[in-house]
Formats: C-alpha cells, structure tokens, sequence
C-alpha cells in the first residue's frame, strides 16, 4: 500500500466566533447570536452584540448554522459497487441474499489500497452532505483467502488515514465475524472478514487502540456483526469487553425475517432478547436496523437505554421492510440514522424518509412528533428528526457532538437559507424545513474539530 498522507496531528488550536444569521440551539432556531470556537471545541454561545471588539469574527450572511449530522453505520468499501447491483437476476428472484452474494465478489477485489481510496471518496461526499462524524462498521481485516496481512490492522489502518486525510470524525467500530450462519461454517467468501477466536479479535482491536492514538478525530467501537456472525458465548465476551473500556458497541440485529426465525429456531428467542440474556444491551449499545422486531424487543432496548440506528435509504434499496419507529420512540428508544451500504449519502433523505414511511404505515401526517410542546403547546416534528441526524447518533458513538452548547465538539454545518428549497420559511418552521425539504445542495460550510473542511473560505 502507498503511504498515505497523513492530516496534521495535534490540538486545532483557531479561535474564532462564527456569526450567522441564526443558530439552531437546544432550544430551537435563535437568531442574533455568535458561536466561539477553540481548540476543537464550542466555549460560548453569546448574543453576537455582546462578542468583544478586535476579535476574530467569521461572518456568515444567509446562513443558518446547525451541528454536524452523524452517519452512525457506515460500510466505506460498499460505495465502490453503488449501482452495480441495480439488475434483476435472470434465474431468481432478487433480494437481500443476491445482493449480498454480488457484495462479497466486489468484497474480494479490495487491498488496503483499494479499501483506502473507496473511504477517501465515501467520506469525502459525507462531508459534503453535512455528515461530520461516521461510525464506520468494519469488517475488511484480512486477505480474500482469509490470511492475515503482515499488520494485523493493515485494513483497518487504510480507513483511519482515510478519514485523517479528509478531517471526517471517526469512530471505528471493529467487527467480530465467526460463522457463517448460525452453527455453520464459513463460506470461502466470508473468511477475510472472520476472526479465528476471540484473543484474535482482542488484539485486532488492542493494535487499532493504539494507532488511533495518533489521529485526533479517531476512536474505537466493538461490533459483533449479528447473531448469524457471532456465537452467543462470544457475544458475551463482547459486553464484557465493551464493558472494560466503555466502547460503544453496534450490532445488526433483526435485518432480515429468515436471520430472526432462524435465532428463535436455534435459541427460543428473537436476535434482541439473545443480545439482551448475553448480557450486551447497555446504554452503550445501538442495534443496527432493527427492522423485524418481536414482541418485547423494543422494550427491552428501552429499558437498557439502548438505541436503535436506521438506514432507511439502505432498507428501501435492499427491500428490507419498513423500521417500526412509532413503536420504537413510543418505547422510549432514540432513533439514529447511517447511510450503511451508500446508495444513497444524505442525511436529509434518510430522515424525511423514517416520517414518510410511519405516515405510509399508519396512513397519517406527523407520526414522530417529540414529546415536548412548543410554546404555544404543539407538539412539533423537525427538532424530533434532526436530533435523530445529530444528538442521538452522537450518543450512540459516545462521542460530545451533535448539539451546539459549550463544552460540545465544534462539529458544525452552515445551512443557506436561500436556497430554494427553504427560501422564504419563517424561523419557525425552519427545522420542518430543513428536515422535510433540505437537501445537501443546501450544505456550504462544514467544521469538524473547529477547522473548516468543506465549502468556501
């Protein structure tokens, strides 16, 4: 593999007040205020009458100023064959199980360097679409035969100087993969992406700890890849592990019918009630998918304070079904959203398109209202939905962003609102709007850590 180059390591140490004509807070669009960044991170939101004379102000006219969206589930590698698939198979039908075939012949063609350029380019288009942070799912250790390239984390090592080079935050959840099936052997197919045992897996995600050591926008997650994937005693050992560091951990969970009726046939339970006997459900865990639940599932991720990551432009794509977000935020589970194989990166899509599936479903109009009046008593449903796009998928990477406040990560997003698409919307149905009408084309200038990475200077 060519090396890399990599970004500047260090604290970002600019200073600066950003002053747009309106901020997105906790509290909703405020307008005359002013947002101080340094070194990384948000130290005051303030009246922008109020910032001291002779300090540095960017001023940005026209444009609304929101935290950074949060791909929460990403497969990098998968952007390489987006469209590829777009054909019906002459012989079957085609669904899921075809398409994840065609996935692992395009899987098999990758080497680091391969794997390196598909995450410059899948990155580089998040940024522009508002994403500032990924949860990036990542299964690609080996080589195609399943041997170890001479680094344990060669491939790992690719996507963080990937997401060095473009500035994109990263948490880099390490994927363990046993089986090929529940109680089945690996198909040839599966084998660079299967760890042997679990001290093979221990120390894939010790060596990837300390590499990302020397990336400041770079973490680590656990993520047993499914109940098809892992053994339950091994799910186990990932709580256990999880617990030990305080990582975040993701898992598909309940993607396709055959994967739950094949759990319940081999262990009486459906994929979240095992995740939950294995003792993995925690407020650090987020269920990838979730699109088949049973009975009491959505329950027992409440009472974990576990979420649940929807990738509805992947779901549609793939005919998956249809997520139960009524049921879900009725529960009390967050929601997140990922672009998972990019078909599609926009985070406007995928949040506009959890609504519009609920209201497909119930054959009503605006299903995921929060729980918390407005001041003039209604129920609203922008905040709602772009709290899934920031503050949710933020919690469920344990990272401080996703919202602006001081004290949070500088993570941030400025929005024109003169585009068309919003041109003419009153403050207050701005975040309707943005939710329901936004689209990347909207998205000008991007800050991850306090340093601009996206749009114009």
């Amino acid at each position: 593999m060519s090396a890399p180059v990599r970004a500047t390591t260090g604290v970002f140490s600019t200073f600066m007040w950003l002053r747009p004509d309106a901020v997105l807070t906790e509290s909703g669009v405020e307008r005359g205020l002013a947002v101080c960044v340094q070194a990384g991170r948000i130290i005051e939101v303030a009246l922008a009458a109020l910032v001291p004379d002779g300090e540095p102000v960017r001023r940005l006219p026209g444009r609304l100023l929101i935290p950074g969206f949060v791909n929460a589930h990403s497969h990098a590698f998968q952007r390489e064959f987006r469209a590829e698939t777009e054909f019906r198979q002459v012989d079957q039908d085609d669904n899921f199980w075809t398409w994840r075939d065609r996935m692992y012949r395009s899987a098999q063609k990758l080497d680091p360097d391969g794997v390196h350029r598909a995450a410059l380019r899948v990155f580089s288009e998040m940024l522009a679409a508002g994403f500032t942070t990924v949860g990036e799912f990542h299964y690609l250790h080996h080589r195609p035969a399943g041997q170890s390239y001479a680094a344990i984390e060669e491939m790992s090592q690719a996507v963080i100087d990937a997401a060095a080079n473009v500035r994109i935050r990263m948490v880099l959840l390490e994927v363990l993969y046993c089986t090929g099936g529940i109680g089945q052997a690996l198909r040839p197919e599966q084998r660079r992406f299967a760890s042997s045992d679990f001290d093979r897996y221990r120390a894939l995600v010790d060596a990837v700890q300390r590499s990302a050591r020397s990336s400041p926008l770079v973490t680590v997650g656990l993520a047993p890849h499914s109940v098809r994937a892992v053994p339950r005693d091994l799910l186990r050992e990932i709580g256990l592990l999880g617990a030990e560091r305080n990582l975040p951990v993701h898992m598909h969970l309940s993607e396709q019918i055959s994967e739950v009726d094949d759990c319940v046939a081999a262990y009486g339970q459906s994929p979240v009630a095992t995740a939950a006997a294995a003792g993995l459900l925690s407020d650090r865990f987020t269920a990838v998918h979730a699109t088949h639940l049973r009975d009491g599932d959505a329950e027992l991720l409440a009472e974990a304070g576990a979420r649940v990551c929807a990738c509805p432009s992947t779901e549609a794509n793939l005919g998956d079904g249809f997520l139960p977000a009524r049921e879900l935020r009725a529960a009390g589970v967050d929601l997140c959203i990922g672009s998972d194989s990019h078909a599609l990166i926009d985070p406007f899509a995928e949040l506009r398109m959890i609504e519009y599936r609920e209201r497909l479903r119930s054959r009503s109009r605006n299903v995921l209202v929060g729980e918390t009046p407005d001041r003039a008593g209604r129920l609203r449903l922008g905040a709602e939905l772009l709290a899934m796009g920031t503050a949710h998928g933020a919690a469920a990477l344990g990272l401080d962003t996703g919202a602006i406040r001081a004290g949070a990560l500088a993570d941030l997003v400025a929005i024109d609102v003169e585009d068309p698409a919003l041109q003419g919307v009153s403050s207050e149905f701005l975040q309707e709007a943005l939710a329901l009408c936004g689209s990347p084309r909207c998205v000008k200038e991007v800050w991850v850590g306090g340093v601009q990475v996206h749009g114009p200077r």
